[in-house]
């Protein structure tokens, strides 16, 4: 064993002094050593940037692995070529795109991998509303967080039918992708010293649906110790979209649908471990979107995180918001915040679109579920309430902008302030509302005034878009803040003429929360679209009925 590791040192000494050759580089890693590679930066200024796109965290989630937890890599002889990026996990449909075998990693990092360097780590954790999205920076990149002397690692983890099917059982508990993402974690945790990361500096990171993940990883025991600071922009555990309540019943239809037996959850899972990937993928799709058609697309969707049944291995259980409420989650520093106008989409979505003209006949639509509200006659009162509040007279579906709101509210802004304001009782939380109007995300054309949902990742990462100054100094704020944030705990450790001189208050048990506006100027404002989330806290306060899993 002595032996293999001086081997193992003499080669990467050899590939450190001949990497400017071949354009190469090893690591060691507890699994074996990997080969990454290097180049110059897409930003061009000449600076190095060392990648590692294709590093397995997990054994191939295939055959009889499939809808199975992730299973650990096992160790690999010689030298593994990990410079080239894998395959997305597998989404969509007619036909599907990516493979099974997805349980991927990259790191990013410009600086020599060398474990002094001890760098803090950001782990980027994909949206995608847990149907789609991929841990590769196709069309944009990392560059200006690297700038500021961090690595980045991004993740792959199952999607859709493949990551989050569930039988409501332990045959089939579900969250299969969350546990993908525990395995990452961990792999990291133990491996990104020998990359030059801070394995006690680990920021978690994640966007929609990824921040969603990351307000789960929160709240689950096994994560404990794997990072220390939080980040999560648009997204909550409390938002009807991250959590599935009826994933057992159309896994059943999927089944039906491809003539496999439904008497026991294991004749079920069998069944559709056989099935081609192709037809799986068409089937399970075609069923995803007629569940949505036929129940409220803003109460939920088909395959998402689930609260398992009570057993030995489960991640998710109980419900979220009574698990914040009783600070059951970990109390490590949280930054967290939503744009201006989260329901501003390029176009509303047709399913959505759809549904407005059943709001209008029937407004205890309008009403969430989960406020588990009292008799017809009380939740009928309750959306004309809300019918009125968010449209007045006019009917729902000529009220674009108007609808855009009530769905910005209801779906993103008041879980995510409950959240904040949940967290705040036990750990600091930094929240913001993001207001700035620019095109480094790629919106040219904006129709209504707001910041719609993801554009505030055009001021993290580069999407190749052009900009005015101003533009670019939003993103420098930007990215300097997040930054300060993985690094210290705190966005703003000291003022910063770049930041105005700012300090970013934490939140720390007050019901009256503060939040940083990013906007043209930095400012501290109180808790924004105050009118409207109060007349829901208002609402729950008076008509719901506790425990809650979402808000």
């Amino acid at each position: 064993m002595l032996t293999y590791n001086v081997l193992v040192l003499v080669l990467l000494g050899v590939a450190l002094c001949s990497s400017y050759e071949d354009s190469s580089i090893l690591v060691q890693t507890s699994n074996g050593v990997v080969k990454g590679s290097y180049g110059q930066r897409s930003t061009g200024d000449r600076k190095l940037l060392y990648w590692f796109r294709g590093i397995p965290f997990a054994e191939p989630p295939v055959g009889d692995l499939r809808f199975e937890a992730p299973v650990a890599k096992k160790n690999w002889t010689g030298i593994l070529d990990v410079r080239k990026k894998q395959p997305v996990c597998v989404q969509g449909a007619n036909p599907p795109v990516g493979s099974e075998d997805c349980l991927y990693l990259k790191v990013y990092t410009d600086k020599k991998p060398n474990p002094k360097n001890n760098l803090p780590v950001l782990v980027w954790i994909y949206g995608g509303a847990f149907f789609a999205g991929s841990a590769d920076f196709d069309d944009h990149s990392p560059d200006y967080l690297l700038d500021q002397d961090v690595i980045i690692v991004a993740i792959h983890y199952r999607v859709g039918l493949l990551g989050f099917l569930s039988l409501g059982d332990t045959v089939a508990p579900g969250n299969n992708g969350i546990r993908d993402q525990i395995m990452a974690l961990k792999w990291i945790k133990k491996n990104i010293k020998n990359f030059g990361g801070d394995p006690d500096n680990i920021t978690i990171f994640g966007q929609s649906a990824g921040a969603a993940s990351v307000a789960y990883l929160l709240q689950i025991e096994e994560t404990k110790g794997l990072f220390s600071k939080a980040i999560l922009n648009s997204g909550s555990s409390l938002s009807t979209w991250a959590l599935a309540k009826r994933t057992p019943q159309v896994t059943k239809a999927i089944a039906k649908k491809l003539k496999i037996s439904t008497k026991s959850s294991k004749q079920i899972l069998a069944g559709l471990k056989k099935i081609n990937i192709e037809e799986l993928q068409n089937v399970a799709n075609s069923k995803m979107a007629s569940e949505l058609i036929a129940k409220n697309p803003l109460q939920g969707i088909a395959f998402a995180p689930v609260a398992e049944p009570d057993h030995k291995s489960a991640v998710i259980n109980g419900r979220s918001h009574e698990r914040l409420s009783n600070g059951q989650f970990h109390h490590v520093p949280i930054l967290m915040g939503y744009t201006s106008l989260e329901g501003y989409f390029d176009s509303l979505p047709a399913l959505i679109r759809l549904w407005l003209a059943k709001f209008d006949l029937n407004q205890s639509l309008l009403v969430p579920e989960d406020l588990n509200a009292r008799g017809l006659i009380t939740r009928l009162l309750l959306g004309i309430r809300i019918k009125y509040k968010y449209f007045g007279i006019a009917p729902i579906a000529f009220s674009s902008k108007r609808t855009m709101r009530f769905v910005a509210d209801s779906v993103f802004e008041r879980p995510i302030q409950e959240a904040i304001r949940l967290y705040s009782q036990k750990t600091k939380v930094y929240s913001y509302h993001f207001a700035y109007q620019g095109p480094l995300w790629g919106r040219v054309n904006r129709t209504v005034d707001g910041v719609g949902h993801t554009e505030d990742l055009g001021y993290l990462f580069d999407f190749g878009h052009k900009g005015s100054d101003a533009d670019y100094i939003t993103r420098n704020r930007m990215v300097q803040l997040w930054t300060n944030f993985a690094k210290t705990g705190n966005p703003t450790p000291k003022k910063e003429a770049l930041l105005q001189h700012i300090v970013w208050p934490a939140n720390n048990g007050s019901d009256q929360l503060k939040y940083l506006e990013i906007n043209t100027d930095l400012k501290v404002i109180s808790q924004p679209n105050s009118n409207k989330i109060n007349f829901w806290r208002k609402m729950y306060k008076g008509y719901g009925r506790p425990p809650y899993d979402t808000y």
